[in-house]
């Protein structure tokens, strides 16, 4: 790898504003929209009609800016930007294994939140509530952008820039245990949900995507292991019917 800590400071100091002004653009189009008359009401049936649409574009904002700072740095030193990041052909039988153990990922976690919301005094994951409200009655763009284009920038973000920059100082075990944590605090921070509940299992699964990286040596296995993930999620999430629940 072309970088190390510095750069890894110095591009999740430049996200910030970036990921700020992603949020923060569409929100200003949809105001602007709504005093030319375009939209003519930001709540009820006529916000509703639009905020999976309004949903989907800060989500492809928002991890179109994450991408273009990791690309910009991992190509500063010459060479190609997606083979350093991690984008190398795997072993089919490898990417194969990735949604069993998907699945069994979202059981284990599933059990830890499980555990834990009783000793939390009864705290319920918001994520479920966030996706169903944000989405409503377009699901598919919920899988589009939570299933397909999260998963393939995240990994590219958490572990072909930021585990692979730190792993060459600092060796695998502090790498996995370092990027893991900044994946769940950046999870549970973007979702406003509690760092007790959401952390413990954010955390393993960062552990086990960035262990997929680490043997694998390629980030392909992990996107379709963390799709899968989200996936599952997100499919459970629109047929439970959260939102009915988040009143």
């Amino acid at each position: 790898m072309s970088w190390g800590f510095p750069q890894i400071f110095l591009a999740v100091a430049i996200a910030i504003p970036g990921v700020v002004a992603a949020y923060l653009v569409p929100a200003l189009v949809v105001l602007t929209l709504h005093q030319l008359g375009v939209v003519r009401k930001l709540s009820g049936p006529g916000w509703t009609a639009i905020l999976p649409y309004y949903s989907f574009t800060v989500t492809l904002t928002f991890y179109g800016v994450l991408l273009a700072i990791v690309l910009i740095f991992a190509s500063r030193r010459g060479g190609r930007a997606w083979f350093k990041l991690g984008i190398r052909r795997p072993l089919l039988w490898v990417v194969i294994l990735m949604p069993p153990l998907a699945f069994a990922l979202q059981v284990l976690t599933g059990i830890i939140s499980t555990i834990l919301s009783p000793l939390l005094g009864g705290l319920k994951n918001p994520q479920g509530c966030d996706i169903s409200q944000a989405f409503g009655g377009e699901p598919y763009l919920a899988v589009i952008g939570i299933a397909v284009i999260a998963p393939i920038v995240e990994e590219m973000v958490f572990r072909g820039f930021i585990y692979g920059g730190l792993r060459r100082k600092w060796g695998v075990t502090v790498s996995v245990l370092v990027s893991s944590l900044v994946f769940a605090l950046a999870h549970t921070f973007s979702v406003g949900g509690s760092i007790l509940l959401l952390g413990p299992s954010l955390f393993i699964a960062g552990c086990a995507l960035a262990l997929v990286y680490e043997r694998s040596r390629s980030l392909i296995p992990g996107m379709v292991l963390h799709a899968s993930f989200n996936l599952i999620a997100v499919i459970a999430i629109f047929l439970v019917g959260t939102q009915a629940s988040c009143h």
